[in-house]
């Protein structure tokens, strides 16, 4: 068997990080190499060197004393994913044993390592100060570069990987945001003076403060979201 794991600091306790991890098809979709989910089978793409090998597998998810695990079983192989809190610190587990298990040292490296970030910005989204969702609408009060992205992560972790989200303020400011394949595709802010679009292809669990500065966005807005 191989093994690999990570370690990420993480701002949440173990009900916040088991709430996320209670639904893997709203997490599976932000795991790299994800390809595709059909009902309980999920398909990920495994680069190995000039290589990519489809590895398919049905899935099933157990819980511990602060720990998840996450097994998937395919004709190749059984990988299982152990998500551990350790202290103040989430520890993600990658193991494969299998086909081409020699060579799937760098492959769960970076499942573990881009598991681990995905989790912990969740994590960090579900404490997103001001925001009251309920269903798909809600409020949002003053949304600023930093917490600009927390929302959007947030709305991930609850709508999945394709969404609309848009908000009015009560001076009628209007922004939206469309989410496609777990990425931010655009991104839209209106008020009296004007309109800024924001054409991008950015990973949702990637968003940082950057995109989002200079934008009049530091107000209450009232937000519908949508899945596509």
């Amino acid at each position: 068997m191989k093994t690999k794991s990570w370690e990420v600091n993480v701002s949440a306790d173990w009900e916040t990080l088991r709430l996320i991890l209670s639904d893997p098809k709203k997490t599976l979709p932000f795991f790299p190499y994800f390809e595709e989910l059909r009902g309980d089978r999920v398909r990920f793409k495994v680069p190995r060197f000039i290589f990519n090998f489809g590895y398919e597998f049905e899935f099933d998810v157990g819980f511990g004393e602060r720990e998840a695990i996450y097994t998937f079983r395919g004709e190749r192989g059984i990988l299982t994913v152990t998500f551990k809190m350790v202290g103040g610190k989430l520890r993600v587990t990658a193991s494969w044993a299998g086909f081409g298990e020699a060579l799937m040292g760098k492959p769960l490296e970076n499942f573990a390592r881009g598991i681990a970030t995905a989790i912990r910005e969740f994590c960090t989204s579900m404490k997103c100060p001001g925001v009251k969702i309920e269903g798909e609408s809600g409020q949002v009060e003053h949304i600023t570069p930093e917490t600009a992205s927390a929302f959007l992560k947030r709305l991930a972790v609850e709508l999945g990987t394709d969404f609309v989200v848009e908000g009015r303020a009560e001076d009628g400011t209007y922004l939206s945001a469309r989410i496609e394949d777990g990425r931010l595709k655009s991104l839209k802010v209106r008020t009296d003076k004007g309109e800024s679009v924001i054409e991008a292809d950015i990973p949702v669990v990637e968003l940082g403060s950057e995109l989002f500065e200079g934008l009049p966005l530091n107000k209450k807005f009232a937000v519908k979201a949508e899945k596509l």
